[in-house]
C-alpha cells in the first residue's frame, strides 16, 4: 500500500463529503424501545467528481494519472475539505497535542504564548496523527478560545480512534484522512478534443 496526495491543482467539480456509521439497533417487540450498539468507528466518505468536459488536456491527464495510481483499491489518497483548507478560526503557528486516549471527544492543543487569544471554530478541521497510516481527520464541534499560555481546548467529533502522544504534531493546513475507492473500475469519456467524467467514490480506510 501507498499512501498518494491529491494534486494541489486537480480541477474537481464536485467534493461529496459524508460520515459513514457502522450501529446496530435492537427494537423491543413488548414496549417499543430502542438500543443501539455501535459495531465499529464511523469512516469518512468522499466523492471526486470531474467536469464533464474538461478543455485542457493536461488537466484531463491529472484525473487519469490519478486513477492509475490509485491502482483500484490498493493504494489510498489523503483526502482533505477542498472547500475549507484552512480554519476558520484565527489560530495560527505550530500546535502540538497534549496527550489523549483514545476515544476521547476533546483534543487539548499548546499554540505557544503568541497565539493566546486566537480561534478555533465550530465547523473547522483539524489532523493527528498525520504522519501515520492511523491519521485522522477531526471536525472541532464548538468555537474554542486559547488561553493566556496558548493553550486550547476543542471539541471533536468523531472521537478519538487511536491515542494521541504528547507533543506530536497536530495539523490545521490541509489536514488529511487516507481513503480507498469503493470499487474497482475506473471510466472516462472523450468527445470534441475534450475529455472528461471522471469520478472517484471512497470511503476512510486504516491499517
Amino acid at each position: 500500500m501507498s499512501i498518494v496526495t491529491l494534486p494541489p491543482n486537480l480541477p474537481v467539480k464536485r467534493q461529496d463529503f459524508g460520515l459513514q456509521t457502522f450501529d446496530l439497533s435492537f427494537s423491543s417487540g413488548d414496549t417499543g424501545s430502542t438500543q443501539v450498539a455501535v459495531l465499529a468507528p464511523p469512516r469518512r466518505t468522499c466523492a471526486l467528481v470531474s467536469e464533464e468536459r474538461i478543455p485542457s488536456m493536461s488537466e484531463a491527464a491529472q484525473w487519469r494519472a490519478l486513477a492509475h495510481a490509485l491502482r483500484g483499491q490498493v493504494n489510498v489518497l489523503a483526502i482533505c475539505d477542498l472547500l475549507q483548507p484552512v480554519p476558520r478560526g484565527t489560530a495560527r503557528g505550530t500546535w502540538t497535542a497534549v496527550a489523549a486516549l483514545a476515544g476521547a471527544s476533546s483534543l487539548s492543543i499548546q499554540m505557544g504564548a503568541a497565539q493566546a487569544g486566537k480561534t478555533l471554530l465550530q465547523g473547522d478541521w483539524i489532523g493527528v496523527n498525520q504522519g501515520s497510516v492511523q491519521r485522522q481527520l477531526l471536525h472541532v464541534q464548538a468555537d474554542a478560545v486559547a488561553d493566556a499560555a496558548g493553550l486550547i481546548v476543542v471539541q471533536i467529533e468523531p472521537v478519538l480512534r487511536v491515542a494521541v502522544a504528547a507533543g506530536s504534531a497536530v495539523v490545521w493546513d490541509r489536514p488529511t484522512c487516507l481513503m480507498r475507492r469503493t470499487d474497482t473500475k475506473s471510466n472516462w469519456s472523450s468527445e470534441s478534443r475534450a475529455q472528461g467524467g471522471f469520478s472517484f467514490d471512497l470511503m476512510e480506510s486504516w491499517e
